[in-house]
């Protein structure tokens, strides 16, 4: 198994930190949104980079699931 396999498979289980503010459904959509950008894009795709610009633009209030997806794919080409 190549390294960048093992990091990815390593941070499949917690790929970063939430944070305390979000609820479970919260981190559903914010995790179902980063599933469709990072399928879409590619393994190449900072998963955790994606992730967590979703989860600070869920508390800045943006929630609709194509805020979400707008901010992941800028996230992704940043």
């Amino acid at each position: 198994m190549e390294p960048r396999q093992q990091m990815q498979r390593a941070g499949d289980a917690n790929p970063f930190d939430l944070g305390s503010t979000l609820d479970d459904q919260a981190r559903a959509q914010i995790m179902s949104a980063a599933d469709a950008v990072v399928n879409e894009l590619g393994p190449r795709v900072a998963r955790n980079v994606v992730v967590s610009r979703m989860a600070t633009s869920w508390n800045a209030g943006h929630r609709l699931p194509l805020c979400l997806v707008k901010v992941g794919l800028d996230a992704a080409h940043a």
